[in-house]
């Protein structure tokens, strides 16, 4: 690092200070290079996302304690989320519990995280701030009038070596948090603002030996110990290449990734400086070692350390005044919640959880299987956010049946909405305690959905509704891309009375082709109903069409306590978890070509996705079924593609150029094993430019510009098409396709590349096939320019779509029809 003077001279200011005040106190205290000799060591300790863990909490401080008994001199920081989303024993007491523990284990300093606005800035700048021993920073978020509303480092100082801190916020918490909370804030860039005030800081003379930057942001994937991240979110690449060459160590949070390894120092040459993220609730403490060299600079001892905290059945080896208090704390805060928390409120026939990608669980005899054991069962869960979810449905449901249940729904249609970052924990099956099986207890129904926003409800139009399932693609409020490393697809759930298509390789705004409620296309003009949390109303979760809903209402509960009265209802006992898919992908893989001179006779292909669930417990699919009925039935087999790690089945209609010019056929899309997934849909015959139908055929349709004006006859029932052996020209395999599997094939979207298979952008993070945003549309493989074949679009449900078909129907984003041009020359 650079040894500038000021990190050579004492800073004589207490933790906290103003930059002015750090700047006046300096003058009168003496030179802190005495400090520490050559060759001395200082342990730096990092954790982030703790979120109220009080369970890991006792293992934790022997963590630390254990650290700081082998350490010559040694600081404690966190990079944030400390409170929000938090364990039900710290959630039900305000996280106060969590507070308290904290400074018992002498933390130094905290970056603010995201969560510490749940409750809104003046929670946050008089109940938390007010409650820590500890200055919470962040230097890049600004009042209204230009002044920041936290300040934006400090410099602790025990004696010793000084260490100065400045911390950061994610700018990804105006997406995470309501509005209301955030209300007149600005969230700027972090690396900007860090090296913003650390030039504030050396400005203003303020004193240190060594600086670390806190960031509340972090990459986007885990790596193994000494190995930076395969990252995709773009501001953690600036963190590391952009912030100031002065700071000797970069500490990460809420991104729950864990990585730690040493990155070079920009633009000096062989130099490093420790990166490291610790996961989440104490899992483990992040450690790094700096010693001081011959030329006065702090360098990283080694590599940045990752260490466990659970301690097993051993217990920790060492009682210090620390660990005896934060124990103390953590037991009497879980004792006073489990006396509400043991209460029974509901229970499950099995576990019923959110999404889990192929990073954590797989196919264990066909039923998707945790690829670990389940340990805390509280902290433990899946969280894929861009595959819906068995939990999320549940949820969605809970709200719908909550609204109609105590008379609140009106005279309009009800839709519960539930977006996936709302959900914490799973409800399991295998008791955590003396509940029994099966049983669902306050604490951990508190737990699923712990924020404590309350249920609103609102109207909204049909056109509306449909905008919000097209805002499941992210974007900003005014039309923008979100950052890279946000997710750019958000799985919102939707009741069991909504079921949608969507197409994922089309543009934005474009890619819903159809909506029905109970059965029914959606009503552009009528009036819905949503209910979901508040904090969705107000544009949280980039909801901006929810934003404007009319007569939005409080409910008059949380939604917690909406869903303890769900689990308490009859509806909720013995709760079974739906792996049917309310709405799937259908895209046009190849919209076919018929030519009998050029003896070209290839089928129409759809690709359909997103049939299966990733939640635990769901079935390994295996084929995907098309009922057109007297049409034939058609099936392919749901596989993974290698290349794109993506599942699909490409179901050939085979001799489909013999359904009649303007029949509507309704398609019946299912799977095998059967999970409750029924898609009906409509599409059209073909038509031809020149010529009639091939020979074989049994129709009396005539090319258009013929003088024969009779109505198209129908195939005989007799003559039914035949399917082809997986391997033929007409691929499709054998089986029935069913619901759900969990393969990690991408969040909802598939395209294929020249060759005719799939195409993904991939994110580098091990989990590219989730996020439906990253699709290359599928080009068209239909010979003859212009005259391409097309699949044009419609909706699902389970129930006939009506549809606009022929040429007209390629305009229509509503219809899926089929639109062909063949030739018989």
């Amino acid at each position: 690092m650079l040894d500038t003077p000021a990190r050579r001279i004492a800073r004589g200011a207490s933790a906290g200070l103003g930059a002015a005040a750090l700047a006046v106190a300096s003058a009168v205290v003496p030179v802190g290079a005495a400090a520490a000799e050559i060759g001395d060591e200082v342990t730096l300790m990092t954790i982030n996302d703790f979120h109220g863990a009080l369970g890991g909490a006792s293992d934790l401080a022997c963590t630390v304690e254990t650290v700081r008994q082998d350490a010559q001199e040694s600081f404690l920081l966190s990079a944030g989320d400390n409170v929000g989303g938090s364990s039900f024993a710290s959630a039900v007491q305000n996280d106060e519990p969590t507070i308290d523990v904290l400074n018992a284990l002498e933390v130094d300093a905290s970056a603010i995280g995201n969560h510490e606005f749940d409750q809104g800035q003046d929670d946050l700048k008089n109940r938390i701030e007010g409650r820590t021993d500890f200055p919470d920073l962040a230097a890049n978020v600004y009042n209204a009038d230009g002044t920041r509303l936290m300040e934006p480092y400090t410099v602790i100082d025990d004696g010793g070596v000084k260490v100065a801190v400045v911390g950061a916020v994610t700018t990804k918490t105006v997406g995470k948090v309501s509005p209301a909370a955030i209300e007149g804030l600005d969230f700027r860039d972090p690396v900007d603002e860090v090296n913003k005030a650390i030039g504030e800081l050396e400005a203003d003379g303020v004193e240190y030996d060594i600086l670390v930057a806190s960031y509340h942001e972090g990459a986007s994937a885990n790596a193994e110990p000494g190995v930076a991240p395969k990252n995709t979110d773009p501001m953690f690449d600036k963190i590391v290449a952009e912030t100031d060459p002065e700071v000797d160590a970069i500490f990460n949070g809420d991104s729950h990734r864990v990585y730690n390894f040493n990155a070079d120092v920009p633009g000096q040459d062989g130099e490093v400086r420790p990166v490291i993220q610790t996961g989440s609730s104490a899992e483990n403490l992040g450690v790094v070692s700096l010693a001081l060299g011959e030329d006065g600079d702090w360098d990283v001892v080694g590599e940045p350390e990752n260490r466990p905290t659970a301690q097993g059945d051993a217990g920790c080896a060492i009682s210090t005044p620390v660990t005896e208090k934060v124990d103390q704390i953590a037991q009497d805060a879980i004792a006073e919640a489990d006396v509400i928390g043991a209460q029974p409120v509901g229970s499950v026939a099995t576990d019923v959880t959110t999404s889990w990608d192929d990073t954590k669980a797989s196919y264990v005899d066909g039923v998707r299987t945790a690829d670990a054991p389940i340990g805390n069962q509280a902290t433990t869960k899946g969280d894929n956010r861009t595959r819906h979810s068995a939990a999320g449905d549940m949820l969605a449901d809970s709200m719908k049946w909550y609204l109609e249940d105590a008379g609140l729904a009106g005279d309009d249609e009800v839709i519960g909405f539930m977006n996936p970052g709302g959900i914490r924990a799973e409800l399991w099956y295998d008791a955590a305690g003396a509940e029994g099986d099966g049983v669902v207890t306050y604490a951990e129904a508190n737990s699923m959905v712990p924020f404590g926003n309350t249920l609103n409800a609102g109207e909204v139009t049909g056109d509306q509704f449909i905008q919000m399932l097209e805002e499941q693609w992210q974007r900003t409020a005014d039309g923008g891309a979100v950052d890279e490393g946000d997710e750019s697809f958000l799985a919102f759930s939707v009741s069991n009375n909504v079921e949608y298509v969507f197409d994922s390789t089309r543009e934005r705004d474009d890619r819903i082709i159809d909506v029905r409620i109970n059965g029914e296309s959606i009503d552009p003009d009528a009036t819905y109903t949503i209910v979901t949390a508040s904090f969705l109303f107000e544009g949280g979760d980039n909801m901006w069409a929810l934003s404007e809903a009319h007569n939005v209402r409080d409910s008059g509960v949380l939604d917690r306590d909406a869903f303890l009265q769900y689990l308490q209802s009859e509806d909720g006992q013995n709760l079974e978890p739906s792996y049917a898919q309310r709405q799937i992908d259908l895209q046009i893989l190849d919209g076919g070509e018929y030519d009998s001179e050029a003896g070209v006779d290839r089928d129409p292909v759809l690709r359909i996705g997103n049939v299966e669930s990733q939640s635990l417990g769901a079935p390994e699919i295996e084929t995907v079924q098309v009922d057109a009925g007297e049409y034939g039935t058609f099936e392919a087999p749901y596989t993974l593609d290698e290349e794109t790690g993506r599942l699909y089945a490409d179901v050939t209609l085979t001799d489909w150029m013999c359904v009649p010019e303007g029949t509507q056929v309704p398609l019946t899309i299912t799977a095998v094993p059967e999970t409750g997934t029924e898609i009906v849909t409509e599409i059209g015959s073909f038509t031809w430019t020149a010529g009639g139908a091939p020979d074989e055929c049994d129709t009396a349709t005539p090319p258009p510009g013929d003088d024969d004006d009779d109505e198209p006859t129908t195939p005989p029932a007799t003559e039914e098409p035949t399917t082809p052996a997986p391997g033929d020209g007409d691929d499709q395999g054998d089986g029935q396709g069913g619901d759900d599997q969990g393969q990690d094939q991408g969040g909802d979207d598939q395209g294929e590349d020249e060759a005719g298979g799939p195409a993904v952008i991939a994110d580098g993070n091990g989990d590219d096939a989730d996020d439906p945003a990253d699709v290359i549309p599928a080009e068209d493989t239909t010979a003859g320019g212009s005259d391409r074949s097309d699949l044009a679009r419609t909706g699902v449900e389970v129930g006939p779509m009506v549809a606009a078909i022929g040429v007209i129907s390629l305009a229509g984003v509503a219809a899926l029809g089929l639109r062909r041009r063949m030739t018989r020359r």
